[in-house]
């Protein structure tokens, strides 16, 4: 019985170690980096900038700042979400999940509301069905509210593994899938907006590495690349 009691430990101890490794490598990738997104148009002309900026909160949390940046090279919106690794999924803040091009009709506000999280498991594999999201997001200009924006993300798939190579060097992703719906309501009315997106997830990042945005005709819109890792 004892040594039962002392292998059950033993594996304990292992899934624990493996756990915190997992994470430990997560933040450590992340903390301190500044990851830079072109926006393009449907055609591929750069129309500006994401700029997500990560900074360690805690051994599970890395604090994120976002900002908007025009092709203009101007700032004109931003905002701050969290990401989180539980040892068996990274999760991130549903904030993150607005589109660029969907602040550039707000200007400068801000962004905020209570943190909801999507889950990327860091056991991902082909054919995986991964949880849905809900989110509703609070529009402000300098303290004024001016709208709400809310975001459902729907039928989330794991398509296949796949190698990205962008000028930020070359990731190991996983393509996923999933449809979007906005809805930004001004005076208690508002009108959907449905979207289906690819994205190419990289675990290594917990982020993704490039993402395509198509309508509801599956006629493609815009796409976003990482450009930078500084």
């Amino acid at each position: 019985m004892k040594k039962i009691i002392t292998i059950c430990a033993l594996l304990l101890w292992c899934i624990q170690f493996a756990t915190a490794q997992n994470c430990n490598q997560f933040i450590g990738t992340v903390n301190g980096k500044k990851l830079v997104y072109l926006n393009q148009d449907a055609k591929g002309n750069n129309t500006g900038k994401l700029i997500y900026t990560a900074n360690k909160k805690d051994a599970s949390t890395v604090t994120v700042h976002s900002e908007v940046i025009d092709k203009n090279g101007k700032s004109i919106g931003g905002g701050d979400s969290e990401m989180i690794c539980d040892g068996d999924a990274i999760k991130i803040d549903m904030k993150a999940f607005v589109p660029s091009s969907s602040m550039k009709q707000y200007g400068n506000m801000q962004m905020s509301g209570e943190a909801k999280y999507l889950a990327y498991p860091l056991n991902l594999k082909a054919g995986q069905t991964l949880e849905d999201g809900s989110v509703t997001i609070d529009m402000s200009n300098n303290g004024t509210p001016m709208s709400k924006i809310q975001m459902d993300v729907t039928n989330r798939m794991v398509d296949k593994a796949e190698t990205i190579s962008t000028n930020a060097g070359s990731f190991d992703c996983y393509r996923i899938t999933y449809d979007a719906s906005m809805k930004v309501k001004m005076m208690g009315i508002g009108i959907p907006v449905h979207m289906k997106v690819a994205e190419w997830f990289a675990p290594k990042l917990g982020r993704f590495v490039k993402s395509e945005t198509y309508d509801k005709k599956s006629k493609l819109v815009g796409s976003m690349v990482l450009d930078s890792i500084n």
